[in-house]
């Protein structure tokens, strides 16, 4: 059952609204996304002087010098990124800003099941044989230390830029136990991770610390304006790699959004109009769930090759082919994914598994490249912190998705550290990751041991294990307004750390039922509210539909459902968290609201 709670901070609303000219309704929206008073202009009106120095970043310089130096001598360098989103659009700021630079430069992106992630001493090995002296990394590189020790051994210059955890091992000191953390042995690191940086907002993807880096090129060789192509690449990247939109996320995803319309990059132009997506409309929800995956499918099920050459591409009809290629693999990886989602939920059931705090999945045969997506389904399904494995071509591999009250990478950090005390080796022959996400590599027989391990120390209580619904405000349906609607998109760009608001509304009627969507999948319901069988307003229901009935059925019995589906008086009563919009058909203009959760009273 999920706890639906009021959000309940404080502050003079109404003094808030006044001094910036905007509803109560708005001003209490940003104080509970923690938005203080002296941040909200910045907030409300984001512009270029928001986004931090670049120089900020620790040895930022450095890596400029280098960098600099190797292209005057004419070296080879070879940018390696990463096969999903923040990793691709890595390499093409990385290699294209370089190229304008007048720097040799290339790229090269792992493959997911051949390469695994990050750099590798095979893909050193192949620099090498190749001609490449500097390897320049992006979104990885932050625990390849055998790679980049074997590049340094071979004399070549290694230049990481990354945006993940910095690798630590707890060792005890003075009777307490501290964290001790590992940066690999490149020329210089940049991360703003790094324990000894002070970088203002080190919640960036890994396109915005190559974004940086670029920009600081560009300054440096007195084309600072030129950088500001690769605003939109990093706001996309951002989006998909599901960075907190606060700060300075927000002000370069705000920003970039309206640029990326505005594009120059055929590769992008062609892949929003193979989308189908009308001028004037993008927004972060596009990005996120409709662009983004087209160029995850590449990595997961091919090549990310493929997506770095789309945005490579200069020829409009190369460009449009290669997008129709994109949205294919996409559609592909759609239907592999409830397969295998099918699959773990009956594994989880088979198993037995429902009682434990951590999930732990095994599916031999899954493709690897849908392990992080599945385990994401799994986990908003049980709200656990869940883990997919399959088989790879070395062993068992495998992603995680966690919940808000679990630090994953920690907690395998934990698991690794246990093992390693008792039996002389790890559980993990490779792993990494953030609080929320993780991958892995592991032997087969030890996934029986990481489940009893993880649920052993999970520190996970019932409370934990709710799902929490935060309601921002309480708010009837006969007090929106077209105004009041039209102004929470001051609110956008919505995404991690800066949610779509969720109202509620008690006491409702449902006066008509209607399935709605290709299979009928999803509800629209005409609400009555405050009490007024007149007052009506259509509410849309995106969740199980056949999920819906059945929850009906059971509180009200099947003939009640029938007569709301006829459209005849019932006594179903509910209440819902909504998102309010505004519905134009036909050239009339009606308010509609989006349900999320609901309740039958």
């Amino acid at each position: 059952m999920a706890n639906w709670r009021v959000q309940a901070k404080r502050a003079d609303f109404r003094a808030l609204a006044d001094k910036f000219g905007i509803d109560q309704v708005t001003a209490r929206l940003m104080v509970n996304r923690g938005v203080k008073e002296e941040e909200m202009e910045a907030y409300l009106h984001p512009n270029l002087s928001h986004l931090h120095d670049p120089f900020l970043l620790k040895d930022l310089d450095r890596a400029c010098e280098i960098i600099e130096e190797r292209i005057r001598e004419g070296k080879k360098i070879r940018v390696i990124g990463d096969y999903d989103v923040d990793g691709i659009f890595s390499t093409y700021i990385l290699t294209h800003g370089l190229r304008r630079l007048g720097a040799d430069c290339d790229h090269a992106i792992p493959h997911r099941i051949h390469d695994g992630y990050g750099v590798n001493p095979h893909m050193v090995s192949e620099a090498l044989e190749e001609g490449v002296e500097v390897i320049l990394t992006c979104d990885n590189g932050i625990a390849a230390t055998p790679a980049i020790e074997r590049a340094k051994e071979a004399g070549m210059t290694v230049v990481v830029t990354d945006h993940h955890a910095i690798p630590f091992t707890t060792v005890e000191e003075g009777g307490e136990m501290r964290k001790e953390y590992h940066l690999p042995p490149a020329d210089v690191v940049v991360d703003p991770h790094r324990e000894d940086d002070t970088y203002p907002f080190p919640e960036i993807c890994g396109a915005v610390v190559a974004w940086k880096l670029i920009i600081a090129l560009f300054q440096r060789a007195g084309r600072e304006d030129e950088a500001m192509y690769y605003l939109p690449m990093a706001a996309f990247a951002t989006i998909c790699d599901i960075m907190p939109l606060q700060g300075e996320n927000r002000t370069l995803v705000a920003l970039g959004l309206p640029r990326l319309e505005q594009t120059r990059n055929k590769g992008l132009q062609a892949l929003m109009a193979r989308a189908k997506i009308e001028k004037g409309s993008l927004n972060s929800y596009h990005v996120g769930f409709v662009l983004g995956p087209a160029f995850n499918a590449t990595g997961r099920l091919d090549t990310a090759e493929i997506g770095l050459s789309l945005l490579m591409e200069e020829d409009e009809a190369k460009a449009a082919a290669m997008a129709a290629q994109l949205i294919s693999l996409n559609e592909q990886r759609k239907t592999m994914t409830e397969e295998g989602t099918a699959l773990a939920m009956e594994y989880v059931q088979q198993a037995g598994m429902e009682e434990d705090k951590v999930l732990v999945i095994y599916l031999p045969s899954l493709h690897e490249s849908l392990c992080g997506i599945i385990a994401g389904r799994i986990k908003e399904r049980y709200y656990r912190p869940t883990f997919v494995l399959c088989d790879g071509e070395e062993g068992v591999k495998g992603s995680g998705r966690s919940i808000e009250a679990y630090s994953m990478y920690e907690k395998m950090q934990q698991a690794n550290q246990s093992a390693l005390s008792k039996r002389g080796e790890g559980i993990f022959t490779k792993f990494g990751g953030h609080p929320m996400a993780a991958g892995l590599s592991m032997k087969a027989e030890d996934v029986d041991n990481l489940r009893r391990l993880l649920n052993e120390q999970s520190e996970l209580g019932e409370k934990d294990l709710e799902p929490k619904i935060l309601i921002d405000v309480p708010m009837p349906l006969g007090y929106l307004s077209l105004n009041r609607i039209d102004e929470l998109s001051v609110l956008e760009p919505f995404g991690n750390g800066n949610p779509k608001p969720v109202f509620a509304d008690k006491d409702l009627s449902i006066m008509g039922i209607r399935a709605i969507g290709k299979q009928g999948q999803y509800r629209k319901l005409t609400l009555s509210y405050g009490g007024d069988a007149s007052r009506k307003m259509d509410g849309l229901y995106f969740g199980e539909g056949e999920a819906f009935d059945e929850a009906i059925c059971k509180a009200y019995g099947q003939d009640v459902l029938e007569a709301a589906y006829a459209g005849r008086s019932n006594p179903i009563r509910l209440s819902v968290t909504y998102y309010p919009g505004i519905n134009e058909f036909r050239g009339q203009v009606s308010m509609q609201v989006i349900i999320g959760e609901y309740l039958l009273n």
